[in-house]
Parts: structure tokens; C-alpha cells; sequence
């Protein structure tokens, strides 16, 4: 459930900008060296076309987060307790009606609510 909530809404649905080491060509066009990249995480986790492979929800190889197990650790233990403590927790509204807000373009976005009712 965790990494599958990563895989879909990621903590940054950018990488930061990564630059070329040499030309190379990129989804048909031609990059030189040192040219400025930003991976779109989300796109790429969320992209039917693409073959099952590691999400990138926290970066990979040598930009891979530091702290994403522990991150991950710790969203296992929260929805452990809250499943065992309310059990009959659930959404007011319907999940298509969940509102988010775009934070800083790059950001991604981020729900302004989370209506819940914890008990029947």
C-alpha cells in the first residue's frame, strides 16, 4: 500500500535538475552536453506504456533519498495504527471530490483537506 501510494503521488514529482555528461539524444531530440534535464517522477511511475520497473518516487542509483526507508518505515507504522485504531475510517466525500492545490509548480501538489469520518 505505501509504495504504491509513493508510486502514484510521489513526495516531488520532479528530480531536480540533472545536466547531460555528453550529447546524447533524449525521446528524439538531441541534447549537447551539460544540457539541463528534469525527470517528471510522477509521469514515469504513472505511465501505463512504461514496463514495470523501480518506482523513482525517491530518486535512484547515486540521487537515491537517503532517508526514503526510513520515510517509508514510518507511513507503514502511521497507516498500521490508524487502520488497527479506527477501523471504520473513511473518506465524507467521494475521492474524485478530494481537492488539491499546486504548490510552487515544481512541487507538485498537495490535498487542502482530508474529510474523514474515524468511526460509523
Amino acid at each position: 500500500m505505501v509504495r504504491e501510494t509513493l508510486r502514484q503521488h510521489p513526495p516531488a514529482p520532479f528530480t531536480l535538475w540533472r545536466f547531460t555528461t555528453t550529447e546524447t539524444e533524449l525521446a528524439g531530440t538531441r541534447l549537447p552536453a551539460r544540457a539541463p534535464v528534469l525527470v517528471d517522477i510522477q509521469g514515469i511511475n504513472t505511465d501505463p506504456a512504461r514496463s514495470p520497473g523501480p518506482d523513482l518516487a525517491f530518486g535512484a542509483g547515486p540521487h537515491f533519498c537517503i532517508g526514503a526507508q526510513l520515510a517509508q518505515l514510518e507511513l507503514r507504522a502511521a497507516a498500521t495504527v490508524l487502520r488497527a485504531d479506527f477501523p471504520d475510517a473513511r473518506l465524507t466525500v467521494p475521492f474524485t471530490e478530494l481537492q488539491q492545490t499546486t504548490i510552487g509548480g515544481l512541487q507538485g501538489s498537495r490535498l487542502t483537506a482530508l474529510p474523514v469520518t474515524l468511526h460509523s
